[in-house]
């Protein structure tokens, strides 16, 4: 380290003299900053030579052997325990001074001076804290292909990042991240490559003139697995963790974790096209916490994984189930409802969302809720069977379609068919006997008259 600051040193008494001229000076946050200074070849070890900042802040400050921390007082809070000068090289004129792990509030102008000399004899000195550190590559797979994250952290003033190909042509990605804290900027840019071949990330700042790049080599493997897919159902015995990998070559293995790293109970389903492989891996879990479907293609070296985190509802309703059965008078249908807490109100819908007549048998067990429900049916259609606890905030439901034989639609209409026959000779039968009763009042007033008659005469 003293050998690389000796060669630095040299390198700035060459370019950099007290005759009033300036100089920039770019450096990284948290690198050392030497500012340097030189009265040629004069020894300068009793000499008086004062740096200020901004024309007021005081530095540093060397007097015949004295200097802050060692005989005089009076410097900056900000440069306190942190600025260095170097005594072996007084009597070669080097009144450079090195800055320990600089900042971005070290930005600003330095001022070197010899008050004493005659003339006055000065120089300044730009300096500028934050230059962009090199670009951080990192690569993900995922199922578009190859991302490529690049990341620049505490640099100042804000960078400019670009993604580019071999040919230097620069990539479309996503909006950039940007992150400011005390005047520093990270950022975060992304892109997404289909294929192999080499890649740069580029991070310029115009102001200060600073520009650097990382480059990274990417290898986008054709048939690799993309990130698994993970739907998550309710059943009666929990919940069903269903993972999916599409189009993968060689055939991926595929396994459920739960957090510990366990591979769970599951039996993969495997169809084959091509010489793609589509794999569908199902599995049961009745407790709460984060699950991983991880597939492996041993054979190129690669792995994929999605994480999901499940919440197994406690007492919550599970699926309703669904049983149909003829009767004469059409189908009956019963649902199902076990282990709900709390109690579940449990309906039948039709297509049309319509609520079904049907009366709950309901049983109580240690807290929890057996519903049954029944209602019976007479038209094809779908219908549902719905479970609400308004208390939890839960809801689920089971639908099915049925067909209602058409026998017994004709039985129905028959039967409806003779009711009406039925109804239609009883009304023509009461009609026949008024007549008949009033063909008889008729005969009794006829009678009647006669009588009278025959009585008369």
């Amino acid at each position: 380290m003293a050998l690389l600051l000796r060669a630095c040193l040299c390198l700035f008494a060459v370019l950099v003299f007290v005759d009033g001229s300036e100089t920039k000076l770019i450096v990284r946050e948290d690198e050392d900053a030497i500012l340097p200074c030189s009265l040629g070849a004069a020894d300068i070890s009793s000499r008086v030579f004062d740096w200020k900042k901004d024309g007021r802040v005081e530095v540093f400050i060397y007097d015949d052997g004295r200097y802050y921390g060692k005989g005089l007082s009076g410097q900056h809070e900000q440069f306190r325990g942190r600025v260095f000068h170097f005594p072996e090289q007084l009597k070669g004129g080097n009144a450079s001074i090195v800055i320990r792990k600089s900042k971005p509030a070290d930005s600003g102008t330095y001022a070197c001076i010899f008050p004493h000399e005659q003339p006055e004899r000065r120089a300044h000195v730009e300096l500028i804290v934050g230059a962009s550190p090199r670009p951080i590559i990192t690569a993900n797979e995922t199922s578009d292909g190859m991302l490529l994250l690049c990341e620049v952290n505490s640099a100042s003033p804000e960078p400019v990042l670009e993604w580019r190909n071999s040919s230097g042509n620069i990539l479309p990605a996503e909006k950039p991240q940007v992150s400011e804290k005390n005047g520093s900027y990270s950022v975060v840019l992304q892109t997404t490559v289909t294929k192999s071949g080499r890649y740069r990330c580029v991070s310029t700042q115009q102001k200060i003139h600073h520009q650097v790049y990382t480059e990274t080599h990417v290898n986008v493997h054709e048939g690799a697995a993309p990130k698994p897919v993970i739907a998550v159902k309710e059943t009666k015995d929990g919940l069903l963790l269903q993972c999916e990998v599409y189009s993968a070559s060689p055939k991926p293995e595929v396994v459920f974790r739960d957090s510990s790293g366990n591979i769970l109970a599951a039996e993969p389903q495997v169809t084959e096209r091509g010489g793609s492989y589509d794999v569908i891996l199902e599995t049961t879990v009745t407790k709460s916490g984060d699950y991983q479907c991880v597939a492996t293609q041993k054979e190129i070296n690669h792995q994929r994984s999605t994480e999901t985190r499940v919440n197994v509802p406690s007492g919550a309703a599970p699926k309703p189930a669904i049983a149909v059965k003829e009767t004469k008078d059409g189908l009956l249908l019963q649902c199902e409802v076990y282990g709900a807490s709390p109690k579940p109100e449990v309906v039948f819908q039709d297509s049309s969302g319509n609520i079904l007549a049907a009366e709950p048998q309901v049983t109580e067990r240690g807290g929890s809720y057996d519903v049954i429900l029944e209602t019976t049916v007479t038209k094809s259609g779908d219908y549902q069977c719905v479970a609400t606890q308004k208390e939890i905030n839960h809801q689920i439901s089971t639908e099915i379609h049925v067909n209602v034989p058409s026998g017994k639609k004709d039985k129905e209409e028959l039967q409806q068919r003779k009711k009406h026959e039925e109804e239609l000779q009883q009304e023509l039968n009461e009609q026949k006997k008024k007549h008949e009763e009033d063909l008889r009042q008729v005969r009794l007033l006829l009678e009647e008259g006669k009588q009278q008659k025959e009585e008369t005469a």
